[in-house]
Parts: C-alpha cells; sequence; structure tokens
C-alpha cells in the first residue's frame, strides 16, 4: 500500500536566493507557466515576510502481505507517478528548474533519464503536475521523491478597506469552477442552502463578501462539538493520508477531521455564492510530545472581489472564534496570517487533480 508523506522540510536562509538562481539557470529550461493557481494580490491584500524552502515529498509501495507471511512481488509495466505542484499561486510559487525526482526498488536507487520526468499543465485549479515514468518494476518495494525549492510568504489584509469590497456582477472566468460541487464538497445542497439562509437570515447580500465570509466561517466552525485537529492517518508512524469524511456527513454528525472543517467552509461559502478552495500542502507541525514534525494540513481561500485569494486557516480559528467573535475584528489567521509563509502548498482541492488517476 501506498504510504505517502512529507519527509525533509527545511528553511532556506533569504541569501539563498542568488544559489537558487544558479541552480535553476545551470539545469534544463522549465515549461513555460501555461497555468497558475493564483496571481499576486491586490489591495487590500499583500504579500509580507518572503521565505524559501527546500522541500522533499516521499512515498513508498510495498507488496503486499498474505496471511501466511508470504508476500506477492509487485510487477508494474509502464506507469507515470504523478505528483501535483502549484506552480504558482497568490502567496507561494515554485521554481521548477529546481524540481528532482529520484526512485527506489528494493532499496537500491534506480538511475532514470532525464526524460523520465515530465510536467503537466492545466489541471484543475491551475495546478500542474510532475510525472516519473516507470517503465519495468519487478520486487517487494517501491519507492520515489520529488524534492523543490519554493517561495512562500505570510498574507496581509487592511480590514477596513476589505470589509467595503462589494459584490461583482459576476465572477471572473477563472474563478467559477470554485463555486461547484466537488466530492466531499457538497456546495449547493439543500441542507447547505438552509444553513446559509439562517445565518444570513436570507439577507445575504446585504452585507459586503468579506463580512458575509466570516460570519459564515464562523458559524460554520461552531457547528461542530469535537475536531480532530491533527486529521492525519498513521500506520506504524508513517503518514498514510488525511482523515477525511465530507464536509456534510461530518457537519451533520457535528464532529470531523480538521480537513473536514475545511471542506465544511468551503461548501458554505460556496453555496453563499463566494468561490473558495481547499488547499492542502505540508507544514512543520510541533506535537504534543514537542518534536516538530513535517505533516499535510489544510487551509482555505476564499475570492475577494478585485483583489485575489484570502487564506485563512479553519483549524486555528476554532479556538479564536468558538465564543463568537466579532466580525468587525481582525482575526488571526483570517486574511493576516504571519504563519502562512511556513506553509507549502501540494494541491487545491481533496479529489484527484489528475484525470485518470486516483
Amino acid at each position: 500500500l501506498p504510504r505517502p508523506g512529507p519527509r525533509i522540510f527545511s528553511p532556506v536562509i533569504p541569501h539563498a536566493l542568488a544559489a537558487l538562481g544558479a541552480l535553476a539557470a545551470a539545469t534544463a529550461s522549465p515549461p513555460p507557466l501555461a497555468t497558475i493557481s493564483g496571481r499576486p494580490p491586490e489591495p487590500p491584500l499583500r504579500r509580507v515576510e518572503p521565505r524559501i524552502w527546500e522541500a522533499k515529498f516521499e512515498a513508498s509501495l510495498w507488496a503486499p502481505m498474505l496471511r501466511r507471511g508470504d508476500t506477492t512481488p509487485l510487477n508494474l509495466q509502464d506507469i507515470r507517478v504523478w505528483m501535483p505542484v502549484v506552480r504558482q499561486s497568490t502567496w507561494s510559487q515554485t521554481d521548477a528548474g529546481t524540481i528532482r525526482t529520484d526512485i527506489w526498488v528494493q532499496g537500491r536507487r534506480v538511475a532514470t533519464p532525464a526524460n523520465a520526468t515530465s510536467m503537466r499543465q492545466g489541471l484543475p485549479y491551475g495546478i500542474s503536475a510532475v510525472g516519473i515514468a516507470v517503465n519495468e518494476l519487478q520486487g517487494q518495494s517501491f519507492k520515489w521523491n520529488i524534492t523543490w525549492m519554493a517561495q512562500c510568504w505570510a498574507s496581509a489584509v487592511d480590514e477596513s478597506t476589505a470589509a467595503q469590497v462589494t459584490w461583482p456582477a459576476e465572477w471572473p472566468e477563472d474563478v467559477r469552477p470554485c463555486l461547484e460541487a466537488e466530492p466531499g464538497i457538497e456546495a449547493g445542497h439543500p441542507d447547505f442552502k438552509a444553513f446559509v439562509d439562517k445565518v444570513s437570515g436570507g439577507k445575504l447580500r446585504s452585507v459586503t463578501p468579506w463580512i458575509a465570509a466570516k460570519e459564515l466561517v464562523r458559524a460554520t466552525i461552531q457547528a461542530y462539538n469535537s475536531i480532530d485537529g491533527d486529521g492525519i492517518r498513521l500506520e506504524n508512524a508513517f503518514p498514510r493520508g488525511i482523515v477525511f469524511n465530507g464536509a456534510r456527513s461530518s457537519m451533520a454528525n457535528r464532529t470531523g477531521s480538521c480537513h473536514d472543517v475545511s471542506a465544511a467552509c468551503v461548501a458554505v461559502l460556496r453555496t453563499a455564492g463566494i468561490p473558495s478552495r481547499v488547499v492542502l500542502g505540508m507544514a512543520e507541525v510541533q506535537m504534543s510530545s514537542g518534536v516538530t514534525k513535517a505533516r499535510f494540513v489544510t487551509w482555505c481561500e476564499f475570492q475577494l472581489p478585485g483583489a485575489g485569494w484570502v487564506p485563512f486557516s479553519p483549524n486555528d480559528l476554532r479556538g479564536i472564534i468558538r465564543g463568537g467573535l466579532a466580525v468587525e475584528r481582525p482575526w488571526r489567521t483570517f486574511g493576516t496570517w504571519d504563519e502562512l509563509n511556513a506553509r507549502i502548498p501540494l494541491c487545491c482541492g481533496l479529489s484527484s487533480p489528475i484525470p485518470g488517476s486516483t
């Protein structure tokens, strides 16, 4: 079974910018930037405090174990392993020239030709994907990884100006897919329509999108009685993925993982007519033992007309607004988020972004 997980996650000090540029220049020219997940922000949003990261994502595939303890060797031919990559978003940018891939079979590194790695663009939400071609594979284990350099920014917003931005006559075409339903984010479902009507009193457009978004996010988080703040599936200390039941199911049961709450916030905002999306990424998280480990994390973004994608963290907000924080006051990690530059996005959405993959 696949064992994905962020394995290495280390900051690169600011003066490494020159080295990063030299490394990119020494490699083959990256493919043209055909699709992006977001443009740089416009006022009242702004980027602050950039950080450069060297990241590594590693996954393993092991032969299945039979009841008697025997295994059936892996026998794979002409496959391609895909890894989503956010080339450019409102709050991050990946240097495609720094992307490197490696493959191991039976614990031994396998030399791969340069043309074994490819880049696919034009995927949902403007993301790309790195593909590693494997012609033939036989053995008990298969491991692959991808390393890359990314620059991430913290976010800041002028709240008084943001609260005055009015509803658009229509949303730009490139953000309209973020109004639709998708697996686990059942936007437009009657349950969510009723929830939006209840929170807004049937007068959703009587306030600006900024105020409406804060009211809806606050009510969504308050709808949960218990939340698994980690939301990581572990097996033998290896991350196996995230715990995800879906927005509607978790909200109806009033319990779920932090990733369910992110999905619920997005489902509610989309139902209200505000383009929004879940971002899946990785960050260094301090465990209860005090040890810091790289973990999968999710957060959300919604579109502020004329400004760009506004980031917010439902998992961090739940402790702040549980008692009902006024929407007129600034919320830490809603719009203004000092720690956003410590999160590397992997993709937008929680369903497979690559047609034909699982």
